[in-house]
Protein backbone atom coordinates (compact mmCIF):
# COMPACT_ATOMS: atom_id res chain seq x y z
CA UNK A 1 0.00 0.00 0.00
CA UNK A 2 1.55 3.52 -1.43
CA UNK A 3 1.49 6.20 1.16
CA UNK A 4 -1.06 8.08 -0.55
CA UNK A 5 -3.63 5.24 -0.72
CA UNK A 6 -2.89 4.77 3.07
CA UNK A 7 -3.08 8.70 3.48
CA UNK A 8 -6.56 8.90 2.05
CA UNK A 9 -8.07 6.06 3.78
CA UNK A 10 -7.54 7.58 7.02
CA UNK A 11 -8.71 10.58 5.87
CA UNK A 12 -5.10 12.33 6.97
CA UNK A 13 -2.08 14.22 5.09
CA UNK A 14 0.84 12.01 3.28
CA UNK A 15 2.71 14.40 5.80
CA UNK A 16 0.87 13.32 9.13
CA UNK A 17 1.26 9.48 7.48
CA UNK A 18 5.09 10.04 7.56
CA UNK A 19 5.71 11.52 10.92
CA UNK A 20 3.79 8.96 12.08
CA UNK A 21 6.07 6.24 9.87
CA UNK A 22 9.04 8.54 10.95
CA UNK A 23 8.14 8.55 14.61
CA UNK A 24 8.11 12.06 14.83
CA UNK A 25 4.79 12.14 16.34
CA UNK A 26 3.15 9.34 18.56
CA UNK A 27 -0.19 8.38 17.41
CA UNK A 28 -3.01 8.64 20.18
CA UNK A 29 -5.15 5.30 20.77
CA UNK A 30 -7.67 6.26 18.14
CA UNK A 31 -5.33 6.64 15.47
CA UNK A 32 -3.88 2.94 16.72
CA UNK A 33 -7.42 1.67 16.14
CA UNK A 34 -7.55 3.35 12.81
CA UNK A 35 -4.36 2.01 11.38
CA UNK A 36 -5.79 -1.84 12.64
CA UNK A 37 -9.11 -1.39 10.68
CA UNK A 38 -7.46 0.06 7.64
CA UNK A 39 -4.68 -3.44 7.83
CA UNK A 40 -7.37 -5.35 9.28
CA UNK A 41 -4.90 -6.41 11.89
CA UNK A 42 -5.75 -6.45 15.93
CA UNK A 43 -4.54 -3.51 17.36
CA UNK A 44 -1.67 -4.92 19.75
CA UNK A 45 0.55 -5.85 16.32
CA UNK A 46 0.75 -2.57 16.09
CA UNK A 47 2.37 -2.25 19.41
CA UNK A 48 3.96 -5.10 20.03
CA UNK A 49 7.11 -4.90 18.07
CA UNK A 50 8.88 -7.82 19.38
CA UNK A 51 10.15 -11.05 18.67
CA UNK A 52 7.34 -13.45 19.93
CA UNK A 53 10.05 -15.79 21.47
CA UNK A 54 9.69 -17.98 24.53
CA UNK A 55 9.74 -16.76 27.83
CA UNK A 56 9.80 -19.94 29.58
CA UNK A 57 13.12 -19.80 31.43
CA UNK A 58 13.92 -20.37 35.20
CA UNK A 59 13.36 -16.98 36.25
CA UNK A 60 9.69 -16.56 35.07
CA UNK A 61 7.44 -17.78 37.26
CA UNK A 62 4.90 -18.13 34.00
CA UNK A 63 4.96 -20.18 31.14
CA UNK A 64 2.14 -18.49 28.86
CA UNK A 65 3.27 -15.42 27.03
CA UNK A 66 -0.30 -14.05 27.73
CA UNK A 67 -1.53 -13.64 31.29
CA UNK A 68 -4.75 -11.60 33.55
CA UNK A 69 -4.19 -8.71 35.42
CA UNK A 70 -6.78 -8.22 38.01
CA UNK A 71 -6.78 -4.93 40.61
CA UNK A 72 -9.24 -3.25 42.40
CA UNK A 73 -10.67 -0.11 40.30
CA UNK A 74 -9.94 2.34 42.93
CA UNK A 75 -9.74 3.39 46.47
CA UNK A 76 -12.62 1.92 48.41
CA UNK A 77 -13.97 0.95 45.09
CA UNK A 78 -14.46 -3.41 45.33
CA UNK A 79 -15.23 -3.37 41.37
CA UNK A 80 -12.35 -5.65 39.80
CA UNK A 81 -10.67 -4.33 36.60
CA UNK A 82 -9.53 -7.22 34.45
CA UNK A 83 -6.55 -6.44 32.15
CA UNK A 84 -4.23 -8.51 30.60
CA UNK A 85 -0.63 -8.70 29.71
CA UNK A 86 1.25 -9.84 27.25
CA UNK A 87 5.30 -11.01 27.46
CA UNK A 88 7.88 -11.08 25.00
CA UNK A 89 11.06 -12.23 24.38
CA UNK A 90 13.21 -9.00 22.75
CA UNK A 91 16.87 -8.66 22.98
CA UNK A 92 17.12 -10.89 25.87
CA UNK A 93 14.93 -8.77 28.00
CA UNK A 94 11.61 -9.81 28.77
CA UNK A 95 8.86 -7.11 27.16
CA UNK A 96 5.90 -6.22 29.01
CA UNK A 97 2.72 -4.83 27.15
CA UNK A 98 -0.25 -4.36 29.74
CA UNK A 99 -3.81 -3.48 28.52
CA UNK A 100 -5.41 -1.92 30.92
CA UNK A 101 -9.02 -2.69 30.65
CA UNK A 102 -8.82 -4.75 27.74
CA UNK A 103 -9.24 -8.63 27.42
CA UNK A 104 -7.61 -10.75 24.76
CA UNK A 105 -9.62 -10.36 21.57
CA UNK A 106 -11.90 -7.78 23.20
CA UNK A 107 -9.87 -4.79 22.50
CA UNK A 108 -12.01 -1.68 23.52
CA UNK A 109 -10.63 1.94 22.34
CA UNK A 110 -11.04 3.12 25.85
CA UNK A 111 -8.60 0.23 27.03
CA UNK A 112 -4.75 2.36 28.05
CA UNK A 113 -1.71 1.05 27.14
CA UNK A 114 1.66 0.92 29.27
CA UNK A 115 4.72 -0.73 27.37
CA UNK A 116 7.70 -1.64 30.18
CA UNK A 117 10.44 -4.43 30.68
CA UNK A 118 9.69 -7.52 33.38
CA UNK A 119 12.51 -8.75 35.82
CA UNK A 120 12.31 -12.61 37.12
CA UNK A 121 14.74 -14.31 39.99
CA UNK A 122 14.53 -17.44 42.02
CA UNK A 123 11.74 -15.89 44.18
CA UNK A 124 10.63 -12.80 42.82
CA UNK A 125 8.94 -11.26 39.53
CA UNK A 126 8.47 -7.77 38.89
CA UNK A 127 8.06 -5.03 36.67
CA UNK A 128 7.61 -1.29 35.21
CA UNK A 129 5.50 -0.07 33.08
CA UNK A 130 5.07 3.23 31.05
CA UNK A 131 1.80 4.63 29.50
CA UNK A 132 1.64 4.70 25.80
CA UNK A 133 0.43 8.39 25.65
CA UNK A 134 1.32 9.41 28.93
CA UNK A 135 5.04 8.84 29.66
CA UNK A 136 4.17 10.58 33.10
CA UNK A 137 2.06 7.81 34.05
CA UNK A 138 3.87 5.33 34.96
CA UNK A 139 3.20 1.67 37.31
CA UNK A 140 5.00 -0.74 38.83
CA UNK A 141 4.44 -4.31 40.27
CA UNK A 142 6.37 -6.70 42.31
CA UNK A 143 5.97 -9.80 43.60
CA UNK A 144 8.02 -11.74 45.76
CA UNK A 145 7.56 -14.68 48.85
CA UNK A 146 5.63 -14.87 50.42
CA UNK A 147 2.96 -13.71 48.01
CA UNK A 148 4.06 -15.69 45.45
CA UNK A 149 1.44 -18.61 44.80
CA UNK A 150 2.90 -21.28 42.30
CA UNK A 151 -0.87 -22.58 41.16
CA UNK A 152 -1.09 -20.55 38.24
CA UNK A 153 -1.27 -16.88 39.33
CA UNK A 154 0.84 -14.58 41.63
CA UNK A 155 0.00 -12.04 44.01
CA UNK A 156 2.02 -8.79 44.32
CA UNK A 157 1.73 -4.87 44.91
CA UNK A 158 1.00 -2.40 42.28
CA UNK A 159 2.33 0.69 42.96
CA UNK A 160 2.64 4.60 41.38
CA UNK A 161 1.11 7.26 39.81
CA UNK A 162 -2.83 6.76 38.47
CA UNK A 163 -3.48 8.45 35.13
CA UNK A 164 -7.07 9.85 37.24
CA UNK A 165 -5.89 13.10 39.03
CA UNK A 166 -1.97 12.01 39.17
CA UNK A 167 -2.67 10.14 42.31
CA UNK A 168 0.01 7.87 43.96
CA UNK A 169 -1.44 4.12 44.66
CA UNK A 170 -0.49 0.99 46.24
CA UNK A 171 -2.22 -1.90 46.25
CA UNK A 172 -3.03 -5.43 45.44
CA UNK A 173 -2.80 -7.31 42.32
CA UNK A 174 -2.82 -10.57 40.89
CA UNK A 175 -1.61 -12.10 37.95
CA UNK A 176 -3.11 -15.50 36.59
CA UNK A 177 -2.01 -17.68 33.51
CA UNK A 178 -6.36 -18.33 33.15
CA UNK A 179 -9.05 -16.18 33.84
CA UNK A 180 -10.39 -16.65 37.30
CA UNK A 181 -14.32 -16.39 37.58
CA UNK A 182 -15.13 -17.10 40.88
CA UNK A 183 -15.31 -13.06 42.49
CA UNK A 184 -15.17 -13.88 45.97
CA UNK A 185 -11.65 -15.76 45.75
CA UNK A 186 -10.59 -12.56 43.47
CA UNK A 187 -11.56 -10.27 46.24
CA UNK A 188 -10.11 -11.96 48.91
CA UNK A 189 -6.18 -12.22 46.75
CA UNK A 190 -6.77 -8.38 46.51
CA UNK A 191 -7.53 -7.54 49.52
CA UNK A 192 -4.51 -6.50 51.71
CA UNK A 193 -3.92 -8.74 55.32
CA UNK A 194 -3.68 -7.71 58.35
CA UNK A 195 -0.20 -9.59 58.51
CA UNK A 196 1.48 -7.61 55.33
CA UNK A 197 0.18 -4.18 56.33
CA UNK A 198 2.12 -4.72 60.01
CA UNK A 199 5.40 -6.22 57.95
CA UNK A 200 5.12 -2.86 55.84
CA UNK A 201 4.34 -0.64 58.91
CA UNK A 202 7.33 -2.57 61.28
CA UNK A 203 9.82 -1.89 58.92
CA UNK A 204 9.23 1.49 57.99
CA UNK A 205 8.11 0.68 54.21
CA UNK A 206 5.09 2.67 53.35
CA UNK A 207 1.39 3.13 55.11
CA UNK A 208 -1.04 0.92 53.42
CA UNK A 209 -5.12 1.57 53.98
CA UNK A 210 -6.38 -1.89 55.32
CA UNK A 211 -10.10 -1.89 53.50
CA UNK A 212 -11.02 -5.48 54.45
Amino acid sequence: MTLEVLAAKMNKSKATISKYENGTIIMDIETLYEFADVFCIPVYCLIDDIRKESVNDRHMPFSSSILYFYIFKGSGNREITESYLSLAEKDGDCQITLYYGGIPDRLSKSCLVYIGKGFGTDTTFSFMVTNYQNPLDQMYFTASLPYINWNGYLAGFWVGLTFEGVTPICMKAVISEKPIENQESLRKLLTVTTDELNYFKKRDKFLLRNEE
